[in-house]
C-alpha cells in the first residue's frame, strides 16, 4: 500500500484517492458504508488530476 501511494504521488495523483479496506461478504452495510465514506471523500477531493481535456491542446 505504501509503495502505490508513493507511485501515486509521484504522478501528481493524491494518495487519498487509494484506500483498502478489509470487510466480509457477512458484513454488508459496513461494506456499504465503507463504499459511501469513499465516494464522499473522492468528491471532496474533486476530478481526477489525470482526467484532462486533451482536445484544448489539439487547438
Amino acid at each position: 500500500m505504501t509503495v502505490l501511494k508513493e507511485m501515486l504521488k509521484f504522478t501528481g495523483v493524491e494518495e487519498e484517492r487509494l484506500k483498502a479496506s478489509w470487510v466480509s461478504s457477512a458484513e454488508a452495510p459496513e461494506l456499504v458504508h465503507e463504499f459511501n465514506t469513499f465516494i464522499e471523500e473522492l468528491r471532496e477531493l474533486g476530478p481526477s488530476p489525470l482526467k484532462k481535456d486533451y482536445r484544448k491542446e489539439l487547438a
